[in-house]
């Protein structure tokens, strides 16, 4: 059976930007429905445990992102599990997570804020009329529901609504597109065991030489997590169409075989190691990129690196450097001028051609370089939360008021 209802904002997509957008807009007044595919809010943090907050400051430590995002921190405090990290090898200040602690608290913020959150449920289509979004048909385990609303935001990623609307979206090519990174748990490591970049070098080198292999990384993030004391590790690479079901079935499963020879190569050559096991793969691999919003405008590689400033026009703040993984093994490094900041322009997240629909986080307007630097996920909460107020505006006859958003931001405490 097709039900339907009407709600004045639908998002899809539950991870920052989409739980950004869906508090934001409920807390400005909007009936808000967030759809999530998962049985879990917390996108790419939960579904492919990439347990680390990138974004939130730049790389003064000065705080860049607030708001929906800064409460989700907060929670994350009040459960006695906050912790932050700066890498050596980057100066990135980053906020190291928990699975289940994340879980709960994302939860706990949609479900305070007054939104009808719907898990389990996949968006199958969506119709397009005269320059807007009228209507999406989402499927579960009870069967389907058409929801016809006033605005939508696509939180999704990999621009489903977007795509399935016919509404300006751009599929970047495979050869341009960032790699994909499994995420590992690894349970068993000593206290005191070695994490260092030159100790996963040697060990992979070691690996390599002894057994014939040829992993395409030999090194990456390492890190000890709050709660559970276990290390999440990115290094298992892969580069493949994250659009294709034959590519990424043939690439999650050479994944999971490649977290398992790492694990022997840092048991044979890492001090602490000796007692390590794999806790979790994943459990879906670490997309970065498929497609991406046609916005009004775009924020290219020269506003990146020139910490370029946009007075009245700014939604938020993005201070995390060009992090492009260009292929498996290869990660390419650019910062901020200063190591500061620049300006999210709201045209960045509003679409082209539709009116009514706004892309978030890493679907937000970018050449290839930008893109590199505003996809991580303190960006997403920033860009999410603007779009959600933007939204619930639109729902109200006030179709795209910067003015009006920027102070509405504000008054929710984000930083603009």
């Amino acid at each position: 059976m097709t039900l339907t209802e009407h709600v004045d904002v639908v998002v899809v997509g539950g991870g920052a930007g989409g739980i950004a957008a869906a508090v934001g807009a409920a807390r400005s007044g909007a009936r808000v429905r967030l759809i999530e595919r998962y049985p879990f809010l917390g996108g790419a943090a939960t579904n492919s445990s990439v347990l680390t907050f990138c974004g939130f400051f730049d790389q003064t430590h000065e705080t860049v992102v607030a708001g929906v995002g800064g409460e989700v921190l907060d929670r994350l405090r009040a459960r006695g599990v906050y912790a932050e990290k700066v890498m050596d090898w980057t100066g990135n200040r980053i906020v190291l997570l928990d699975a289940e602690t994340t879980k709960i608290v994302c939860d706990e913020i949609v479900t305070d804020a007054g939104v009808q959150t719907r898990l389990h449920s996949t968006l199958i289509g969506a119709t397009r009329r005269d320059g807007a979004i009228t209507e999406v048909e989402i499927a579960h385990r009870g069967g389907s529901e058409r929801l016809t609303a006033d605005a939508f935001i696509d939180a999704s990623g990999d621009g489903a609504l977007l795509a399935l609307a016919g509404a300006a979206v751009r599929t970047v090519d495979l050869a341009d597109r960032q790699t994909n990174t499994l995420a590992c748990r690894f349970g068993g490591v000593a206290e005191e065991a070695d994490l260092s970049t030159g100790g996963m070098r040697t060990a992979v080198a070691a690996y390599n030489e002894e057994t014939g292999a040829d992993l395409p990384r030999d090194h990456g993030i390492a890190v000890r997590l709050p709660v559970t004391g276990e290390v999440m590790a990115l290094l298992v690479d892969e580069h493949f169409d994250t659009l294709d079901a034959q590519q990424i079935s043939t690439a999650e499963a050479s994944a999971r075989a490649q977290s398992w020879r790492y694990l022997d190569a840092m048991r044979k050559g890492m001090a602490g190691w000796q007692q390590a096991y794999l806790v979790t793969s994943g459990p879906q691999i670490g997309i970065r990129e498929s497609r991406r919003l046609v916005g009004k405008t775009m924020i290219t590689a020269g506003d990146v690196r020139g910490a370029r400033k946009r007075p009245g026009e700014s939604i938020g703040r993005c201070g995390w450097p060009i992090e492009d993984h260009a292929g498996p093994g290869v990660t390419h490094y650019e910062e901020i001028d200063g190591g500061r900041w620049y300006d999210v322009p709201y045209d960045a997240i509003r679409c082209a051609d539709t009116g009514n629909v706004w892309g978030v986080g890493r679907l937000t307007s970018s050449d290839d370089e930008a893109f590199a630097s505003v996809r991580v996920m303190g960006t997403a909460f920033a860009t999410g939360h603007a779009a959600g107020i933007a939204a619930a505006q639109y729902s109200e006859g006030r179709c795209h008021d910067l003015p009006g958003i920027r102070r509405a931001l504000i008054a929710q405490g984000a930083i603009v």
